[in-house]
Parts: structure tokens; sequence; C-alpha cells
């Protein structure tokens, strides 16, 4: 593809790669610029070639001397290597041997085995790392995953998060068109010891002891010793019911992983 020597400002660049990540028909949704001067050399979304990062789409458009000293602009943190053997180069490695000097980030990925490595990759190897906007952050958050806002679940579901450094809040609603929530947290992660805490207003957490699945509990209220907090373990249930709500949410922890959780969650009016 063929661009005019038109020059965009930082923030237009931005929306162009926001624009690419748009074309994904798949999630996470990555798009990706590569330019020099404000003139735009390349682009590339993930999808647009089967199987390849949106990065090394536009990398690999353009030659050695084209992508001296160029900056690339990403919706996504790019990843790193997750194996010492894996055989396809990461995309913060293909940056760093590529000339880029600079890489502007949409967002840092929420996969705890991916969060906050490849910006400091990128970092450690003298490459200038700088993020979109703060709006334009917000945008592409609503926009590159399935479930939208990382920090937000709705009705009922499933979902992987990660539990990193100072964990992760989220907001619980009740519906699309019922905005009441309730608060909590994922902290404390121990994968050595299969348990991670969820944390939400004093008193409001309970852990349906004897329950196996949300079938099993008709009244949460009959489960005693409410806490702020609940230690949780692989296939545990418990209850989220803060004292002025009304509606609770049942939530039971299905795999731990060495920085992640995937968890399910059901939301019930009391």
């Amino acid at each position: 593809m063929k661009f005019m020597t038109k020059k965009y400002s930082r923030k237009d660049l931005m929306k162009i790669t926001i624009e690419e990540h748009l074309k994904c028909t798949e999630y996470p949704r990555v798009g990706a610029t590569i330019a020099k001067d404000g003139i735009i050399l390349s682009t590339g979304y993930r999808g647009e070639k089967k199987g390849i990062h949106a990065e090394r789409v536009a990398i690999e458009k353009l030659n050695n001397e084209q992508l001296k000293d160029s900056i690339l602009y990403t919706t996504l943190e790019p990843c790193v290597s997750i194996q010492k053997d894996q055989s396809v180069k990461s995309c913060s490695d293909l940056i760093i041997e590529s000339g880029i000097t600079e890489t502007v980030i949409g967002v840092l990925d929420p996969n705890g085995t991916i969060y906050s490595q490849g910006y400091r990759k990128l970092l450690e190897n003298n490459i200038n790392v700088s993020f979109f906007n703060r709006k334009l952050r917000e945008a592409v958050e609503e926009e590159t995953f399935e479930y939208g806002e990382i920090h937000k679940i709705v009705g009922s579901g499933k979902r992987r998060i990660p539990v990193v450094n100072s964990g992760t809040s989220l907001d619980v609603q009740f519906s699309e068109n019922d905005s009441r929530t309730i608060k909590l947290r994922w902290n404390t992660l121990q994968p050595n010891h299969n348990c991670v805490d969820l944390l939400s207003s004093n008193g409001a957490v309970r852990i349906a002891s004897g329950a196996s699945k949300f079938e099993d509990i008709t009244d949460p209220m009959v489960f005693r010793f409410p806490s702020h907090y609940a230690r949780m373990k692989k296939d545990m249930i418990a209850i989220v019911k803060p004292s002025r709500a009304t509606f609770y949410v049942l939530i039971k922890l299905i795999e731990i992983y060495e920085k992640d959780i995937l968890f399910k969650w059901e939301m019930r009016n009391y």
C-alpha cells in the first residue's frame, strides 16, 4: 500500500492506528502504523496476514533503510517471547532489531504473562516508549478486547484476568440495561499455594461452603462468617453482597495460573 507524503501529527497517527485495529475481525484487535517525520511508511493489523501480529505485518512491508529511525505506533503492547525455544521471534525482539527508535503504545497487555514485559524490554534495549493520550487509550481499551473494558464485568459470564502487582479491581454491573454496581478486587495471587484473595467492602464476602455449583445456592445469607475478603482456591464459590446492595454476585474460581486467574460469575437479585 502506497502512502502520500502528507505529514501527520502524533495524535493523528494514533487515530490512524486505531482505524487499523478496527479492521480486525478477531480479538484482541491490534493495529500498527510506522511513520518517520510524520509521514506514514506502512500500516498493519492483526489478521491482515493470517497468524501474523500487526507490528510484524507493518515491519515486513519495509526495508532496513525505511525502518531506520522510524516510529512504530501500536494499539497493544508488543508481545515478548513466552518460551525460550519458540520458533517465531516476538514483536518486541523484531522492533529492537529493526532500527525503529520509538514505540508508541495504546494499552499495556492485560495478559499476565505479557503485562509490562514488552514495555520493559523495549526500554532496556534503548527504544523510547510513550503512550497514546488518555482519551485514545480509553477508546483502544473498549475496542481491543472481546469483553471491552478490562475493569468491568456485566451480567453473567467467564473471564481470565491478570492479578499482578497491586491486583485487579472490577466493577460488577448487573446487566447492560441495569447500572447497579458492586465493586470487588482480586489480590494477593499465590499460584504456588493455589489461592488468591477476593476483596470487597466490609462484611460483603461470604464463602459458599459445601456448594459446588451456582444452582446449589438458593439464599446467599444462609452462609455464615461474612468478611471483607475470601481466600479462594480452585472450585470454591464466593458470594459478594454489600449491605445496601439489592443484588449479589456469585463467583467461582475455575483456574489459577502464574499471573492470571480464570473465574465465572452470575448475578442475582436479592
